[in-house]
């Protein structure tokens, strides 16, 4: 056996073969690998010595983006307890998040955080004062690249210390993707470019989202490419909100969730003029039997239709229901809200609903039984009727004032507040009676 004094590097100290592998890998990222293979007393030395692992290179023209999550979750492990310093290569912006994901738990180890490649940026601790439990919002901008990525447009940028912002091409596949975190996600696609995502990679993206409490997607209303197979249902056990918005996927999205939590729902800006490819044959596809007026006839029934199915899945605890230039068939009407008891809030603006669907708040007696009244919707307490022309003002007040002198004297919640907003057919001579019934529950203008 040699003698160590004729091998000096051999005879160092730990503490300074620390310093000089810590120096190693800031020159080559990958260097603890190598020494962990040169002796047993390196490895030993390497793998106890959370300092040699605080350096995170991820380059994603090297290695593959499993490879590079691997490393990173490696790296993470062995740097514990210490901070990081993290810097990323990235070309493609759609790499941004399956590069990230792994290390995003850890963020509020980050020292520092450096992006090279089509962008560079740079932060460290003290403009990147973020921990997992702030970093709770995402919100991704999918644009094409005709200029809209350009390397004076940020790929990355972190907004107020709680959101993290992306520009992208398309969304990651899930499979590329460590579960992300975030309980709140917004995705637009932007309207002046010729991108839209499919919904089946919408919904994969969802499934890399357990956490999720809210979720917003606005798009920009094309033609439905109705899928040829079926969708898969997305699980969000934890989804509370969903807005959807300026888009066509409605139902195909509604169709395709689960949602036990859920008890907030905008849908806004839904309604088109053109018809959608596909052919359904589901419970409820058949004609309106009411053949009331529309001029979205497919959107409306699109957007009733995505409805029922989520109902019929999940049966959430819708509270609030918003619909802004969106519509549904009379039947749809009649069908969710004899299925939605617990919604307190009903507003809509821009319908051509007719005096069939507010006729539906009426008290009412099933036909063969006993005479009990009835009511749908039996805690509703805020309604708002914006601009829905075909409602006549006599509808209007005739059923709610038989709905509040029934509700009014039953231990029922009673309507508290009732908007009736610039609608032609209600006149102030409706607004005069109907006011004799509510009082200063009506509001007739906007504050």
């Amino acid at each position: 056996m040699s003698d160590k004094s004729n091998q000096p590097i051999e005879g160092l100290p730990p503490e300074l073969l620390i310093e000089i592998f810590a120096c190693c890998a800031l020159i080559d990222p990958l260097v603890p690998l190598t020494l962990r293979k040169v002796s047993r007393w390196w490895k030993a030395i390497t793998n106890s010595s959370p300092k040699v692992w605080q350096f995170i290179y991820l380059d994603n023209k090297t290695m593959s983006i499993q490879c590079l999550r691997t490393q990173a979750e490696v790296w993470l492990e062995r740097s514990v307890p210490l901070p990081i310093d993290v810097e990323v290569n990235v070309e493609s912006p759609d790499m941004i998040l399956p590069i990230l994901s792994p290390l995003l738990p850890a963020i509020e180890r980050w020292r520092s955080f450096r992006m090279t490649g089509k962008r560079e940026e740079h932060a460290t601790k003290a403009n990147l004062p973020i921990t997992r439990e702030s970093l709770d919002s995402l919100h991704i901008s999918v644009h094409d690249d005709n200029g809209g990525l350009s390397k004076e447009t940020f790929m990355l940028e972190w907004l107020n210390h709680c959101s993290m912002n992306v520009w992208l091409l398309d969304l990651p596949c899930s499979h590329l993707l460590a579960p992300l975190r975030f309980t709140n996600i917004t995705i637009t696609e932007d309207p002046v470019s010729d991108i839209h995502m499919q919904p089946r990679i919408i919904l994969d993206f969802l499934t890399a989202c357990p956490e999720l409490e809210t979720f917003f997607f606005s798009g920009w209303q094309h033609n439905d490419d109705h899928p040829e197979t079926i969708l898969p249902v997305v699980s969000l056990p934890n989804l509370h909100t969903l807005q959807l918005k300026n888009t066509c996927l409605t139902r195909t999205i509604l169709s395709s969730i689960y949602t036990p939590h859920l008890m907030d729902l905008c849908l806004a800006h839904l309604n088109v003029e053109f018809p959608f490819p596909g052919d359904y044959h589901e419970e409820g596809d058949s004609d309106d039997e009411a053949h009331d007026f529309s001029q979205s006839p497919w959107s409306d029934h699109a957007t009733g239709m995505g409805l029922r199915k989520l109902l019929s899945r999940c049966h959430p605890p819708i509270k609030c229901l918003e619909m802004d230039f969106s519509d549904m068939r009379t039947k749809d009407f009649k069908h969710i809200w004899d299925r939605l008891p617990l919604l307190e809030s009903f507003s809509i603006v821009a319908s051509d609903m007719s005096d069939k669907v507010v006729n539906l708040l009426k008290p009412f007696t099933l036909p063969g039984m006993d005479g009990t009244v009835h009511v749908r919707l039996p805690r509703l307490r805020h309604l708002a009727l914006y601009n829905c022309q075909r409602l006549s003002g006599d509808a209007i007040v005739e059923a709610l004032a038989a709905r509040v002198r029934h509700t009014d004297a039953q231990p029922l919640q009673s309507l508290v507040e009732v908007a009736v907003i610039t609608c032609e057919g209600f006149t102030h001579q409706h607004g005069q009676m109907l006011t004799r019934e509510l009082g200063n529950r009506l509001r007739l203008v906007d504050p």
